[in-house]
Order: C-alpha cells, then structure tokens, then sequence
C-alpha cells in the first residue's frame, strides 16, 4: 500500500469513528495535492460541519476538483449542488452534465436522477425512452426509488410497451421495504386487477 493510499485509509478511519477534526486534518493535505478521493472527503467534512463551521462554498470547491478528476461521488454531488441551486446558481444543463459523469460510471443515485430529469423535462428535452433506460440501471442496482418509477412506467406504458405484470413486478419491490406511495399504488392495482395473477 502506498503512502497516499495508508493516509488515506487512515483518515477513512477516523472519520468513520466520528474523530471530523482529526479526518480533516488528514485529509486536508491530501486534497491540496489534489487526490480526488481526500478532495471529495474534505467537500463532504465542509458540507456535515462538523468539526468547524459548516461552509457549502468549501464543499461545493473541494466536490468540483474531485468531480473534474472524474471521481463519481463527487461528480454526482457537483451535480446536486447544481440542482437545487446550492451556492451556485440552479442550473439543469450543469446538473445534467455532471449526473451524466457520474451515471456513466454506474453511480446509482446519478442514474435515478439523469432518470427524473428526462422524465420531467428538466433543462433538456423530455425523453420517456432515456428517463426508462436510467431508471432500469438504478432500479437493478436496488434503487427503490427508481424501482417505483419503473413501474409507473411500465403501467403508463411511457418509454416502454404497457405491462401491467412488469409494472407489478417493480412496484412491489419498494412496496415491500415499506414506501408508502409503493403500497397505495400497488393496491390500486389489486384493485382494478391489473398485473396480478
């Protein structure tokens, strides 16, 4: 193991243990000598606050030279930052750029999002049949919530054949981790007897 990579692991440590001054300060020299991995760790230490004032200009500085290395976690933050408009300005075509970084490298939560931006129309054009593609990456990954828009996509036929089983099938998932919205949606379809057997 390298010396970056035990200094690493070592600040890892501490701030899984809740010991933020000392992570910080370990981390802090790291990003300085721009490891991604310590950029991203040193954003996140300034977005929690926890062991100093909490600082969202600092985070959002250390999540975008990690995301510009390509680390994903932080390409997906950058990319949230954009979204709701968090120290910078909202903007959906720099959201948009960064989820699509993230999802690309299989970043779970980028793909449910770049799912919900094609399926709203928000800051590019709405797309059923991309918005269906990332949800299913999400959706096989676990991601309830893609699970759920799946499923609605399946039951409005939107980006994909109408499939009330398919539908059933992916609604159900969320439904049995106890989402609510889940629950009532599949027994409106026990109800009208739509994709039950």
């Amino acid at each position: 193991m390298g010396n970056t990579e035990k200094k690493l692991t070592e600040a890892m440590e501490a701030l899984n243990e809740g010991s933020y001054q000392n992570s910080f300060d370990m981390f802090k020299p790291l990003a300085e000598h721009g490891d991604p991995k310590a950029q991203f760790y040193l954003g996140f230490l300034y977005r929690i606050g926890q062991a100093f004032k909490q600082d969202y200009q600092q985070a959002y500085h250390w999540y975008l030279l990690s995301a510009k290395q390509g680390y994903a976690e932080a390409q997906y933050k950058v990319g949230l930052m954009n979204y709701k408009g968090q120290v910078v300005d909202q903007d959906y075509q720099k959201a948009f750029k960064w989820y699509s970084l993230a999802a690309e490298q299989g970043h779970i939560n980028a793909q449910h999002n770049l799912g919900c931006m094609y399926y709203h129309n928000e800051g590019i054009p709405q797309d059923f049949q991309k918005a269906f593609k990332w949800y299913s990456l999400a959706a096989e990954q676990g991601d309830l919530k893609a699970q759920f828009s799946l499923g609605v996509m399946y039951d409005n036929g939107q980006g994909v054949t109408q499939d009330y089983q398919k539908a059933f099938k992916w609604i159900s998932l969320p439904a049995e981790k106890g989402d609510a919205k889940a629950q009532f949606f599949l027994g409106c379809m026990y109800e009208d007897g739509q994709g039950v057997t």
